[in-house]
Formats: structure tokens, sequence, C-alpha cells
């Protein structure tokens, strides 16, 4: 396998990784680089696939951002790039059901939307934006981000409780998303 050819296939997905942790552009693309390094001077990446490569790199990447974010010389950069909006799309046309399809008649209304929820997840404190981000767009069950944040899974889960309440309150706000905050659907 070639160095640069897998930096190429993967260095995107790692850098919007840790972006979502981070929030810090500059600080997403130093902790992906200390991945790959990491990666490449260790000399594994020889003996295993692109696929077990890929989720090596992304563990490491992901413990060195959530170390990243705990340093206490970390400062937030409030200029951050924010979520790809893929990853946001996607999350919401999971959620969206049959009956709820006319929310989205246009694509202007969804651009918006996608805009609104990135917005709200940049303003959310670090604990409850990893858990989150971990968890809804990474696909991470809730044992496994205890076991990278060194929390306990009840605790994982009541981030993960609150932050999402919190989220949903910010975009009730707005005015996003009003059918999905009744009963049990929600957007996240």
């Amino acid at each position: 396998m070639d160095q640069s050819a897998l930096y190429r296939e993967f260095h995107k997905p790692i850098y919007y990784t840790c972006l979502r942790i981070l929030g810090s552009p500059l600080d997403a693309e130093e902790c992906m680089h200390d991945a790959f390094i990491k990666g490449f001077t260790s000399g594994t990446f020889r003996y295993i696939n692109k696929k077990a490569f890929y989720g090596w790199v992304k563990k490491v990447a992901v413990r060195g951002a959530i170390d990243r974010l705990r340093s206490l010389d970390f400062k937030k950069n409030l200029d951050a790039e924010s979520i790809d909006n893929t990853n946001v799309l996607r999350i919401i046309e999971s959620e969206n059901t049959t009956n709820n399809r006319a929310h989205y008649n246009s694509e202007q209304e969804r651009i918006h939307q996608v805009a609104l929820i990135k917005k709200v997840l940049q303003t959310m404190p670090s604990g409850y934006r990893v858990v989150l981000s971990l968890y809804l767009f990474e696909g991470y069950d809730f044992e496994e981000i205890a076991q990278i944040t060194k929390r306990k899974p009840s605790s994982v889960r009541s981030a993960y409780s609150r932050g999402r309440q919190r989220l949903m309150e910010e975009l009730k706000k707005h005015g996003c998303f009003k059918e999905f905050y009744s009963g049990k659907q929600g957007v996240v």
C-alpha cells in the first residue's frame, strides 16, 4: 500500500471527524496529520488492509482529538469550519418519515436547515458536541464512546440525552423541524 494513496483516500473523513470534535480547522488538521504519522511510522499499515488501516487511523485521530480537547492550553477557535453537509443531510433523511417529506419541499429550505444545525452544533459545549458527533455522525455506540472519553457509559448516555435535548430546543427556537418535537420522533 502506498502512503500517499492512503492519505489521499482517507484524509477528508478523518479531518471532518476531528473537526466535529474540536471545532477548529487548524487543530483538526494537526490531529489528522498526527494520526497518519503514527500510522505510517509504526509500520502497522504494511500488515493490514485499507479498511483496517482506516479504522485504526480513525480511532487514533478520535482519541487524539479528545485528548487535545481536554488539554489545558486548548483554545476554541471561533472561526471554525462547520460539519460537512452530506453527514447532516444523511442524519436528517434517516430520521425523516414519509409523512414529513412535505417538510423538505424545497432545496432552499434544506440548505437553511443544514446551516442551522451546523451553527447550533458548533455553539454547544464540547462535552455534548463530542458525544453527539461520535454517536450520530461516526456511528460509535455508548460503550465505545465511554471507552474513548474515559467516562462511564451512563454518563455518556446522559450527555447524549442532554445534548440531544439542547440541540432540539435550539432548533425549535429557530422554527426548524416543529413536527419532530411531538412524540418520540426527533431530529436527532
